[in-house]
């Protein structure tokens, strides 16, 4: 009898453990600024990166610094403010999404190597007809695609809660790919 108590708080453990794992935490900074009861927040707007879309849509990388104000910590991170229009018949078409995301200074060195290697190189590839290449780079609270088909070329950025992405909320553009070596200088810059 007691062999089966123990197997089965072992067994109980075992699948609390796994459906915990499965669930991606948010970035270290999102938790530290939803942990801390007063966050200052400093943003350096003289490093930034920024994407346009045709339709008024904008995408902003700026480094940051959260600082628990009872604490005085403090966490350094990028930020990104996406926002975006979206909508359907329903809700009209002009409808305006804003969120920010975090990623931490150890995926920002992630970020660089994934520009730097998969990216810059293959800015001006074309692919042969009916082939395409897209290349992802995931971090806690971002997805950044980079994608080829014949000559266009397009950045895709998606944001995510908990590991989960956000498939009506995303940017992409065409006409700012050229502005990816911008993106590459800033993210040199906080590092």
């Amino acid at each position: 009898m007691k062999f089966k108590k123990i197997l089965i708080t072992f067994l109980l453990l075992s699948i609390v453990s796994i459906n915990y794992a499965q669930k991606k935490p948010n970035s270290e900074t999102r938790q530290f600024i939803d942990n801390a009861e007063i966050t200052q927040i400093n943003k350096d707007w003289n490093v930034k990166a920024e994407f346009k879309s045709g339709l008024g849509e904008v995408v902003s990388f700026f480094p940051v610094e959260a600082i628990d104000l009872k604490s005085n910590k403090n966490v350094k991170s990028l930020q990104m403010d996406m926002t975006v229009k979206y909508g359907n018949v329903m809700t009209g078409p002009n409808n305006t999404y804003f969120k920010s995301s975090w990623i931490d200074l150890n995926e920002v060195e992630e970020f660089i190597l994934f520009i730097e290697k998969y990216v810059i190189p293959n800015l001006k590839d074309k692919t042969e007809r009916n082939q395409s290449v897209t290349y992802i780079f995931n971090s806690r609270e971002i997805t950044f695609s980079f994608y080829i088909e014949k000559s266009t070329r397009r950045i895709s950025i998606y944001l995510k809660d908990n590991g989960n992405t956000d498939d009506e909320h995303y940017f992409w553009t065409e006409s700012q790919v050229n502005k990816i070596p911008e993106l590459l200088t800033m993210l040199k810059e906080i590092k």
